[in-house]
């Protein structure tokens, strides 16, 4: 796996992308750091600002997490989808199918939360050789399927490497 890419997460200097309300009673901002975004729920009738503070103290270990999120999520995708990873597994290629694309921070229960789907980076095409190929002189290049449209699983940090499904 790639290591994450070194980005100063600070959502006290960071200005807004945008702030919302998701229901009558709670409201969201939203940040962006490199490709990622960062949500914030609050109660509509309270300042953001305790939030956002809060959120800021989890935020650093919640991002050096996300490689962990990552592979919680491709386990966890395992019986969802398994024709996928059958396939992927008889290729041998060796990197994550899945990525994270935004981390939330929810009201009431503000335990980060990692939204995990494809991972557009991943070359979903590969070389094998035919077993009869000793030498390796005639490569087979294959594509591998990529995941359902809008395929993603929610995945809560609990502590330093420790996840759990969001159902």
């Amino acid at each position: 796996m790639k290591p994450i890419e070194a980005i100063s997460v600070d959502l006290l200097k960071k200005g807004m992308l945008g702030h919302w309300d998701v229901n009558p009673s709670v409201s969201q901002c939203e940040y962006q750091f490199g490709r990622r975004l960062i949500y914030v729920q609050h109660p509509k009738s309270e300042f953001v600002q305790p939030y956002i503070e809060a959120a800021q103290l989890q935020v650093h270990d919640a991002w050096r997490d996300i490689d962990g999120a990552v592979r919680f999520a491709e386990e966890q995708s395992r019986p969802l989808i398994p024709d996928f990873w059958e396939a992927h597994d008889r290729s041998g290629k060796a990197a994550p199918r899945f990525d994270v694309y935004s981390i939330h921070f929810n009201y009431p229960d503000s335990r980060p939360i990692y939204y995990v789907s494809s991972n557009h980076d991943f070359d979903y095409s590969y070389t094998r050789y035919d077993e009869y190929d000793l030498w390796q002189e005639s490569p087979i290049t294959e594509q591998l399927p990529e995941p359902p449209d809008h395929f993603f699983i929610q995945v809560r940090r609990l502590g330093p490497g420790l996840f759990e499904k969001v159902v």
